[in-house]
C-alpha cells in the first residue's frame, strides 16, 4: 500500500510540475489558454489510464510481502480426506510466519498428494483457509471395443483397482501402458481414449474406450550391403519373419522394435562364425508404410573380409601351467576359418582345465589381431594372475519345493573343498539326472577373501509328476483305459511314489512302487513296488501278484551297481479257443523267486534327454532261488550321444541284446522277449515276432535285439518353443520258443527295420512325443502301427 501511494504522488507531481513548465515556456502572442487545454487534456489522459491500472491490480496484490503469523489454520471442503491428513501435508503449522507469496510451497506439496482437483490458500486476518475440492473416488473400471486382447489381461496390464483415487495423470499413465500392449502385438494403429462416468458421492467410473485397429506385420525384410550371404539365408537367421497367410501361429511377423536388437546380434553371429571377423551391422531400421498396411524392415551390413585363423598364442601370469596342453584346446577345425562360436567353446574349456586344476576365478581373455590384405587373423589369449581357490558357501536358488538337501546330496563337492571344476560339472550332471529340473545353472562367485569361493547353483522346477490317461481301441483289445501317476518328487524329498491302474477288455494292471535315495544316509538307494496283474493277453489269462525289492548304488568313474530280489506267484490258463501254440503255463500256479545283477557306466549329461556322453549295462536275472520257475535271463544295453553345431544337433545311437535260457525247463511264454511299441516305432506294442497261428497273438521269443539311429535338433526352429525335431530308423527281430508247435516262424530271425519322423515339445504339462513311422521291412504276421503319441519322459 505504500508503495503504492508513493507512487500516486509521484505522478501528480510530475503532471503538476509539467503543467508549470508548459505555461512558463508559452511565448507571448500565442493562445495560452488553448494551448494549456490541450497539454492538461493530455495530462489528464494519462492520470486516467494509471488510475484504471491501478485499480485493476488484484487486492491481495498488496499483501504479497506482508508477514503473517499464523495463529490458526481451517480446512473447508474435505468430504472424504480428513483435516489431519491435510494438515499432515502442509509445511507451514501454527506460529509460523509467512507471507501470501510464500505459499505457493504449500500448494505445490497438496497438490502432489495426487489426492485433490483444486486448492485454495487465503488469509483471513491471520487465520490461513485452506479450501479443497477432493478427486473423485474410482467406483469402476471398464475396457470397451476390444476384441482381440481380453478384459482380464489389460485391466492386469493398466493395475488401476476400484475404490482409487482418480486424477487425469493417472488415467493417461494407463493408456500409455494399453498401448504398448497393443503395439507388441502388432497393431501400431490402437488408440486408447480414457473417460469417467461421473457419480453421486464424487464417484466416477473410469472407461477406456479402444479402438485396437489392424494388425500391422513385417511385410518385407531387406538386406543391404550383403555380398557374400544371399537375403534368403539371412532372413532364416534373424527371429523375424515377413507375413505368410500359412503362418499364422507364430508372432514373429509382428514388429517388434525390441526384437530387432536381437536380430542384429544373430546376424553378426552369424557372420562371426563365419570368418567376418569385421562384421559391422548398422541398427535395423523399421519403416511403416505410406497406407500402414505394414512394416519394411532395413538392416545395414558391411561385410568385411573373410579371415582364416593364421597363428594361436596363449600366456599365461600363472606359473608351471602346460600352455601348449592348453592350446591344444583352442581348435577352429580343419578348414581354419574363424568361428567365433569355436573361440568361445576353446575359452571356456581353457577355464574349465583351469578349474580342474583348483582356479576358479581366472580372466582369459583373446586378443584378435586381423590383416584385411591376407585374409589371416591371430588369436592371442591371456591368462591373468590367480589363486587356487576352496569352497567357501554353496547355496541352492529357486527350489521352492525340492529340499537342499536332496539336491546338496549329488554334489561332489563340500564346503571346505579345494575347489574343482571336474567335480562341478560331475555335480551339475547329477543334479540334471535327477529329473527334477528344467534347468539348472551355476554361478561362481568371490566369496569373503581372493582364495574363497561361492557356488551358486540356480535350478528351475518342473513337473515331476506324469499323470498319464490313454483310451484306444484295436481288434484284440477293443475299448481300453490307463490311468497313472507317478511321482519322482514326492513332497521335495527325492522319493517317487507311483500308482498306475490299466483295465480294458484284456487287461488289468495295478502297480504301486516307492523309492527311497540315500537309503540308511548312504549313496544306496531303495525300491519298493507292490504289483497284481489279471490280463487275458496271447492267448493265457494271467493272474499274478508279487513284490520287488532293490538296491542300487554308485562307485566311481561313473560306474553303478544295482540288485533286485523279485517273489511272485502267478497262476496261467490257456484260454483261447483258436490258440494253438503250447505256452507252458497252462492251468499251473507257478511261484517266482528271482534275484537280478546289473552293472553299467553311464557317462550321459541326461538320463532323461541325453545330448551327449555314453552308456553301457549287462543285467543278469537268475531264477532258481526256491520257486517253480528256472531260467537265466542276459542282457546287454547301450548309447552313444553326439553333439554337432554346438548341440543344435545331436546324433544318438543306442541298442540292445538279449537271452534266455531255461536252466533245465522249457521258458514260458510269459518270460520271453516280446518287441515293437517304443523299441521299433511303425510297429504295434508286441507287433514283431513269433505269433499263434490260431489267434494271431504274440508268443514272444528267447532271443531279442533292436536298436536306433536318431538326430534330433532345433535348427530350423526357434528356440523360446521348446520344438524339436527328430528323424530316426529302428531296427530289431525277435524270435525262437522252446514250443514251437502251433506257432507261425518261430524261428525268423528276419530284422525288421523302420524311417520315421517325430516331433517333441516341451510344454508345461510335461514331453509331448508325435511319432510317425514307416516299416520298411516287416513279415506278413507282424502288427503295424505308424502313429505314436505319448506324454511323459523321454527315455
Amino acid at each position: 500500500m505504500r508503495k503504492a501511494m508513493t507512487f500516486g504522488k509521484f505522478a501528480f507531481r510530475y503532471c503538476f510540475s509539467r503543467t508549470i513548465v508548459l505555461l512558463l515556456k508559452s511565448r507571448p502572442g500565442h493562445n495560452i489558454l488553448g494551448h494549456l487545454m490541450r497539454k492538461l487534456s493530455i495530462v489528464f489522459i494519462t492520470l486516467f489510464i494509471f488510475s484504471i491500472y491501478y485499480n485493476a491490480l488484484p487486492s491481495h496484490a498488496q499483501d504479497e510481502t506482508e508477514q503473517v503469523r499464523i495463529s490458526a489454520i481451517k480446512v473447508s471442503g474435505n468430504r472424504r480426506v480428513s483435516e489431519g491428513t491435510v494438515l499432515s501435508y502442509l509445511p507451514v503449522q501454527i506460529g509460523d510466519v509467512v507471507s501470501q507469496g510464500g505459499l505457493s510451497q504449500s500448494l505445490e506439496r497438496l497438490f502432489a498428494t495426487n489426492m485433490f482437483k483444486d486448492i485454495k490458500l487465503d488469509f483471513d486476518g491471520s487465520v490461513l483457509t485452506v479450501t479443497i475440492v477432493e478427486n473423485p473416488i474410482i467406483n469402476r473400471v471398464n475396457i470397451e471395443g476390444n476384441d482381440v486382447i481380453s478384459d482380464e489381461r489389460l485391466l492386469e496390464v493398466i493395475d488401476v483397482q476400484p475404490r482409487r483415487v482418480y486424477n487425469r495423470q493417472l488415467a493417461l499413465e494407463a493408456s500409455a501402458r494399453l498401448l504398448d500392449v497393443y503395439r507388441a502385438g502388432g497393431r501400431f494403429a490402437a488408440v486408447v481414449e480414457p473417460k469417467i462416468i461421473e457419480l453421486n458421492d464424487n464417484r466416477v467410473d473410469l472407461v477406456f474406450e479402444v479402438d485396437e485397429g489392424p494388425l500391422i506385420q513385417i511385410t518385407s525384410i531387406v538386406f543391404s550391403g550383403n555380398e557374400n550371404f544371399t537375403d534368403r539365408a539371412l532372413r532364416q537367421a534373424v527371429v523375424s519373419r515377413e507375413k505368410r497367410w500359412w503362418a499364422f501361429l507364430t508372432p514373429n511377423d509382428k514388429y517388434d522394435e525390441g526384437r530387432l536388437d536381437y536380430d542384429v546380434r544373430l546376424l553378426r553371429q552369424y557372420y562371426l562364425s563365419r570368418g567376418y571377423a569385421d562384421i559391422n551391422i548398422s541398427r535395423a531400421r523399421g519403416g511403416l508404410l505410406p497406407d500402414r498396411s505394414g512394416f519394411v524392415i532395413t538392416f545395414l551390413i558391411d561385410e568385411g573380409v573373410r579371415y582364416k585363423v593364421n597363428n594361436i598364442t596363449v600366456t599365461s601370469e600363472i606359473e608351471n601351467i602346460d600352455l601348449d596342453a592348453l592350446k591344444k584346446l583352442m581348435t577352429f577345425g580343419d578348414d581354419s576359418w574363424y568361428d567365433v562360436r569355436r573361440l568361445e567353446q576353446g575359452l571356456l574349456d581353457i577355464s574349465n582345465q583351469l578349474g580342474v586344476f583348483g582356479y576358479a576365478f581366472v580372466d582369459v581373455t583373446p586378443e584378435i589381431k586381423t590383416d584385411p590384405a591376407t585374409g589371416m587373423l591371430d588369436v592371442a589369449i591371456n591368462i591373468g594372475q590367480a589363486r587356487r581357490n576352496f569352497v567357501e558357501r554353496i547355496e541352492f536358488v529357486d527350489n521352492t519345493r525340492t529340499l537342499d538337501s536332496v539336491i546338496r546330496r549329488e554334489f561332489e563337492l563340500v564346503e571346505g573343498d579345494a575347489f574343482n571344476q571336474l567335480k562341478l560339472d560331475r555335480s551339475v550332471r547329477n543334479v540334471r539326472n535327477l529329473g527334477y529340473f528344467s534347468k539348472v545353472d551355476v554361478q561362481n562367485i568371490r566369496g569373503s577373501s581372493a582364495d574363497q569361493t561361492i557356488t551358486r547353483v540356480t535350478v528351475e522346477e518342473q513337473s515331476t509328476g506324469d499323470f498319464s490317461i490313454g483310451v484306444g481301441y484295436s481288434s484284440l483289445d477293443k475299448t481300453s483305459l490307463t490311468l497313472g501317476i507317478n511321482e519322482r518328487n514326492f513332497l521335495g524329498t527325492g522319493r517317487r511314489a507311483s500308482a498306475s491302474i490299466s483295465t480294458s477288455d484284456t487287461q488289468t494292471d495295478f502297480v504301486l512302487g516307492l523309492t527311497q535315495p540315500y537309503l540308511f544316509g548312504r549313496d544306496l538307494t531303495g525300491s519298493l513296488d507292490v504289483f497284481k496283474a489279471k490280463s487275458n493277453a496271447n492267448n493265457t489269462s494271467t493272474n499274478r501278484t508279487g513284490v520287488d525289492l532293490g538296491a542300487r548304488f554308485n562307485a566311481a568313474n561313473d560306474v553303478y551297481h544295482s540288485i533286485t530280489y523279485g517273489i511272485s506267484s502267478s497262476k496261467i490258463t490257456n484260454t483261447s479257443t483258436t490258440a494253438t501254440s503250447v505256452t507252458g503255463e497252462n492251468g499251473k500256479s507257478l511261484l517266482k523267486s528271482a534275484v537280478s545283477y546289473a552293472i553299467g557306466r553311464d557317462t550321459r549329461d541326461s538320463r532323461f534327454d541325453p545330448t551327449e556322453g555314453f552308456f553301457a549295462e549287462i543285467s543278469e536275472t537268475f531264477s532258481g532261488v526256491g520257486g517253480d520257475v528256472n531260467f537265466l535271463r542276459s542282457n546287454l544295453r547301450g548309447g552313444y550321444y553326439k553333439p554337432y553345431l554346438f548341440k543344435s544337433l545331436v546324433l544318438g545311437v543306442k541298442g540292445r541284446v538279449g537271452h534266455i535260457s531255461g536252466l533245465g525247463d522249457d521258458v514260458t511264454q510269459s518270460e520271453r522277449f516280446f518287441l515293437g511299441g517304443r523299441d521299433v516305432r511303425g510297429f504295434d506294442l508286441n507287433g514283431i515276432g513269433p505269433r499263434d497261428t490260431g489267434s494271431g497273438g504274440a508268443v514272444g521269443g528267447n532271443n531279442i535285439y533292436s536298436g536306433t539311429i536318431e538326430v534330433v535338433s532345433n535348427l530350423g526352429v526357434t528356440k523360446d518353443a521348446g520344438v524339436r525335431w527328430t528323424v530316426f530308423s529302428d531296427f530289431g527281430s525277435v524270435w525262437a520258443t522252446d514250443f514251437p508247435s502251433g506257432v507261425t516262424k518261430p524261428d525268423d530271425e528276419t530284422m525288421r527295420n523302420s524311417l520315421g519322423f517325430g516331433i517333441l515339445w516341451n510344454t508345461v504339462i510335461g514331453p509331448l512325443s508325435f511319432y510317425w513311422a514307416k516299416p520298411l521291412a516287416e513279415q506278413s504276421h507282424d502288427n503295424t502301427k505308424t502313429f505314436q503319441f505319448s506324454i511323459g519322459t523321454r527315455l
